[in-house]
């Protein structure tokens, strides 16, 4: 229906209460001078030809009308007749000025008041039978009765008349004015007169209004002055004193008939309603979350662990630990997707590390696979994967009251626990997170899940995805979130956006964190101006109109970045010098991303299949405090994740640990296909987008070639130290890079050494710092070593 069709709609409704208003009015008014002839009315249905009635509008008229003056509020009646003509002024003219909501409040709360009063009237005077129910109408007269009964006729009259006044004062601004300066004598403030003697009489001093600005006050005489007498003054007599012509607050200055006065009535003390916060969300109004009846609820996969088997395991662990002679008390089940935790509570006197001990025997007796013994608050834990596995769906995860209420800025339903809780975690805390497994463990799955939970819980105006894929297939359905979610670098054309959306190459990585690192120092800069420490607090402000897009401020979304197959971006082994320092790019961004990020609102989400101490490093575990681990082949492996064993005893097909750099949770990921992701981003990507920038909604700082990579800084700009060809043909010869070697071997000084180590890192040499370990030799041969050091000094000239 367009806007034309509406309007017609509204005239047409706003005629038919004005009609329904006319025909109430005439009924009403009719009935005060015909009811006791129309009575006989009352028991034949309308439209019964042979009773008459001398209503104006008929029978229908006078029952209407008998239901509103009898039944209801006697001649309050006449109140709901103000109502009908103003929905009706309202739908039809646009003109009625007042609150619709508070005319129709303030008329019924006045037809009910005028009817308790009148039908107190007709209780006094004895007017119970007048139109048939009183003045005030049965409805009142019964109120009102029951007040006398309890209450007595005096008490009913002044809480009528509070009634009364109460009602005033909300329906009238002037009354309750008039209320509020009630006791002031117009306008007067009496001011008393002191003196050292006897005080003098008091004086009034009226206050004019408005006291224009270019006339000065006067200030008040003294009070000692006031208390002078006409005996006090010398050499005069009382009959001769006259006051000198001046200024005073009775006689204020007249100005010169030919100056000319202009004022300004601008300025009002009316209080006005402030401006409403900002709403980001309305730059894209219309926009509809997906919903969650699009998602599969992958029925047929979930499977119920049968009471048997639960009875089969606690009888081999009970077996078992009786075998070893370790006595127990009670053993409790906690049955979950893929996981069934048993409860052991030992009796007294047995130690847990008996206990831990037999975890591959209490596994072979079980004939399970993925065995783990884990210490409880209250008893010693076994994890038995269940016969069949069952999977969470993430429909499921998505609908319970855990992701649904959570005040979290980036909620994160990551799926089940083994405790039966659907685990849900802020990314906007973690800040950072690293996800690592084997091949085919469900680490691809789970980087969906995180995604899909972060579109179902953020508007586009509030979130920003940056997608970097170099397996160029994990991420391709996201591409369709171009107008709504994602952030890319600028670009010609719309053409050449699209190919930007999800970043496939090492070249593109490298410049796309670059941008990264580049935007997070902008907001840096606006989080100083705004004297805010984070992003949380900056958006907050800007909301309420304290900071002004004038001053460069600006609402800033979270950017959240997910990084697929980190090694494969940075593992450049025989690769040549430029393939080398795209890594080593890409490697101090991440870092620096990771070191910063957090409070400029810029997250990063890093996996990997390739769990070894060379891409996962000191650096990288540093600044990624939360891990995700699913299953790995060897212990080491998860010793590298998430610094304890355990993952390689997982059972796959999503089932992880979540380490949350203190504890770690055994959690069955939550299980999205491919289609689920192509039927929501299809869903987001067919509604309209923003419309600026080629429809890209958040452009990144562009990249020149001169930025820098974060760890050489400066350095790159600077002269090379003379001794840095020696130096550098030094670590490349022994393949081995300190600043120790460089002192003990070259005799350089600490300072010098430092100096030049930092030049070599720059220059592409070895790699950065990893703690107390001796840095990485890039570069493996003199050859290579010439072609290195000659185009970086090409590049500086």
């Amino acid at each position: 229906m367009d806007e034309d069709d509406k309007a017609r709609v509204i005239k047409v409704t706003g005629l038919a209460v004005a009609l329904f208003a006319v025909f109430t009015l005439l009924s009403v008014v009719s009935y005060l001078f015909t009811w006791k002839a129309d009575q006989s009315a009352l028991s034949s249905p309308v439209g019964d030809t042979d009773v008459e009635v001398s209503n104006w509008v008929g029978h229908a008229g006078y029952k209407w009308a008998y239901l509103l003056v009898c039944r209801w509020f006697g001649l309050g009646s006449l109140a709901l007749i103000v109502i009908l003509f103003a929905v009706a002024a309202r739908l039809v003219l646009h003109r009625w000025h007042y609150s619709m909501p508070k005319t129709i409040l303030l008329t019924l709360s006045g037809a009910i008041v005028s009817s308790f009063i009148l039908a107190f009237i007709s209780r006094l005077a004895g007017l119970g039978n007048s139109f048939g129910g009183g003045l005030g109408g049965q409805c009142g007269a019964a109120v009102v009765k029951w007040s006398g009964v309890v209450f007595g006729d005096i008490l009913t009259g002044l809480m009528l008349v509070f009634l009364t006044v109460l009602w005033l004062y909300s329906a009238s601004r002037r009354f309750s004015h008039w209320m509020a300066r009630l006791g002031e004598k117009n306008g007067t403030v009496v001011v008393a007169a002191e003196s050292d003697a006897d005080p003098a009489p008091a004086k009034s001093v009226r206050i004019k209004e408005p006291v224009s600005a270019e006339v000065p006050v006067q200030p008040a005489p003294a009070a000692h002055d006031d208390a002078l007498t006409a005996d006090s003054l010398p050499d005069a007599a009382p009959a001769e004193k006259k006051k000198e012509p001046g200024p005073s607050v009775q006689d204020p200055v007249q100005p010169d008939e030919s100056l000319e006065i202009t004022r300004d009535d601008g300025l009002s003390t009316e209080i006005k309603k402030e401006l409403p916060r900002i709403d980001v969300r309305d730059e894209l109004p219309d926009y509809e979350f997906p919903p969650l009846d699009i998602l599969s609820t992958h029925s047929s996969s979930i499977h119920t662990v049968p009471d048997s088997e639960i009875a089969r395991n606690n009888n081999k662990i009970r077996a078992t630990l009786l075998n070893y002679k370790i006595q127990v008390n009670d053993v409790q089940a906690v049955v979950g997707p893929t996981v069934t935790l048993y409860k052991v509570y030992p009796a007294p006197g047995v130690k847990i590390s008996e206990i831990k001990k037999l975890q591959e025997d209490i596994g072979m007796s079980l004939h399970a696979r993925g065995v783990r013994v884990v210490t409880l608050e209250d008893s010693v834990g076994i994890e038995v994967a269940n016969d069949r596995a069952s999977v969470v769906p993430i429909r499921a995860v998505l609908n319970d009251e855990a992701f649904r209420t959570s005040k979290a800025e980036l909620p994160v339903a990551i799926g089940y626990t083994i405790h039966q809780k659907v685990q849900v975690f802020d990314l906007a805390d973690a800040p950072h997170l690293l996800v690592a497994g084997a091949t085919k463990q469900g680490k691809s799955v789970g980087l969906n899940v995180i995604v899909a939970s972060l579109l179902y819980a953020k508007h586009p105006s509030e979130l920003k995805l940056v997608f970097v894929d170099p397996k160029m297939v994990e991420f391709s359905s996201y591409g369709r979130l171009l107008h709504h979610y994602l952030a890319v670098l600028p670009a010609n054309d719309e053409a050449e956006e699209r190919d930007k959306a999800i970043v496939k190459k090492a070249d593109k990585a490298s410049d796309v964190l670059k941008s990264l690192c580049l935007e997070m120092d902008q907001r840096y800069e606006l989080l100083s101006k705004a004297l805010v420490p984070n992003i949380k607090l900056y958006n907050e402000k800007f909301k309420n109109r304290k900071l002004l897009p004038t001053d460069g401020h600006r609402y800033l979304p979270y950017i959240v970045t997910i990084v697929d197959e980190y090694a494969d971006l940075t593992m450049s082994v025989g690769g040549n010098s430029e393939s080398k320092a795209i890594a080593r790019s890409i490697t101090n961004s991440i870092i620096r991303l990771a070191q910063k990020g957090r409070a400029a609102g810029i997250h990063v989400v890093l996996a990997t299949q390739r769990p070894t101490v060379n891409v996962i490093t000191g650096l990288i575990k540093t600044n990624f405090p939360w891990r995700i681990a699913f299953r790995v082949s060897q212990r080491v492996d998860s010793s590298t994740i998430i610094d304890s064993p355990g993952a390689e005893k997982l059972i796959g097909n999503g089932d992880m640990l979540l380490y949350t750099g203190i504890e770690s949770k055994r959690i069955q990921c939550a299980y999205i296909t491919s289609d689920e992701i192509n039927t929501i981003t299809r869903f987001i990507g067919e509604q309209e987008g923003y419309k600026r920038s080629y429809n890209i909604p958040y452009y990144l700082p562009s990249v020149s070639e001169t930025v820098e990579d974060a760890s050489g800084g400066q350095m790159a700009n600077m002269k090379l130290d003379e001794r840095f060809d020696e130096a550098a043909k030094m670590v490349v010869m022994n393949g081995r890079a300190s600043t120790s070697d460089l002192q003990r071997r070259l005799g350089m000084g600490f300072a010098k050494a430092g100096r030049v180590m930092d030049q070599l890192e720059a220059v592409g040499i070895v790699g950065p710092q990893e703690g107390s370990k001796p840095r990485s030799v890039l570069v493996t041969d003199l050859a290579e070593l010439d072609k290195v050091v000659s185009a970086y000094r090409s590049r500086q000239s």
